[in-house]
């Protein structure tokens, strides 16, 4: 009686293990791909939330302070390109509200509508003993002193400008009568002087302000639609200004009190085929007054 044999089959031949293992390959490609996808769209929203809270909150900040507040744009560069790391840059952005007005720039000092130099002058040539109003007293430290931001709005020069400032520098004091109480009491006359070398942006007439609040967008998320400073050399760029002004009927429920644009782009700086970093827009800010 004939007897026929079979033989069992106990493993894979090497073209079975080839496919699946390219099969897993592609699925795994697909994963990470999926997952990068996912991360960039959250780090997108993430950007894009922080920006439009920050515009809303200054908007509102005009409303209740009832001044005006400008907001500044630019993009600052962090690292260059080197051989083994790409150049890293970021977007900033600060909230400036408006404070006051130089009422006179003379050389360094800057003095505010309160604190006139021309009245120093006048007083000075009445034959007063003051003090010599060039050798100012004061501390001008570190750590005593702020950036003062220019808000002048004129055509073609409305900008990012700011100084570096001292803030507790007295210019002179002088003896004055005292209407009700008689006899004489000291009055001192501060300045804001201009630490960095930045005094010569400055003319009589321009509003100041200081910044309440600050922004910085994470690595290689920029405002605007250019690949951004790319040299140490000139390691900042200018991008805009957003403007809220204050009117009339710009109270708490108004959809007004903006001058200009309101909106601001923000891109992302990412390798494109030749590996070189390319602003790609990520979204446009909405505006401040959108209803929630």
């Amino acid at each position: 009686m004939a007897m026929t044999i079979r033989c069992m089959r106990t493993g894979f031949t090497l073209i079975e293990l080839l496919v699946v293992m390219a099969i897993m390959g592609l699925l795994g490609t697909i994963s990470v791909g999926g997952y990068r996808a996912m991360q960039r769209g959250m780090e997108d929203r993430g950007a894009m939330q922080n920006v439009n809270q920050f515009i809303r909150s200054a908007y509102r900040r005009a409303q209740i302070d009832r001044q005006p507040v400008v907001i500044y744009f630019w993009n600052e560069l962090l690292r260059e390109e080197t051989e083994n790391e790409q150049r890293i840059v970021v977007g900033r952005a600060v909230a400036v509200r408006r404070s006051g007005r130089i009422s006179e720039a003379d050389g360094q000092y800057l003095c505010d509508e309160f604190g006139d130099l021309r009245f120093m002058r006048l007083t000075k040539d009445e034959g007063d003993e003051l003090e010599d109003d060039v050798a100012a007293s004061g501390s001008t430290q570190k750590g005593n002193g702020m950036y003062l931001y220019r808000m002048r709005a004129g055509a073609g020069d409305s900008g990012f400008k700011r100084s570096a400032v001292s803030q507790t520098t007295k210019l002179m004091s002088r003896q004055e009568p005292l209407i009700t109480a008689g006899g004489r009491g000291e009055i001192e006359m501060y300045a804001f002087v201009v630490t960095d070398g930045t005094e010569g942006q400055w003319r009589t007439g321009d509003a100041y302000g200081f910044e309440f609040a600050e922004i910085q967008l994470p690595h290689n998320y920029i405002f605007g639609s250019s690949d951004g400073p790319k040299s140490t050399s000139n390691p900042i760029a200018d991008v805009g200004t957003i403007r809220f002004k204050v009117s009339g009927n710009s109270g708490s429920g108004a959809d007004n009190g903006f001058d200009g644009s309101n909106t601001i782009d923000v891109s992302n700086l990412r390798p494109d085929e030749s590996g070189e970093l390319r602003a790609q827009k990520v979204a446009t800010s909405e505006s401040p007054t959108k209803k929630l």
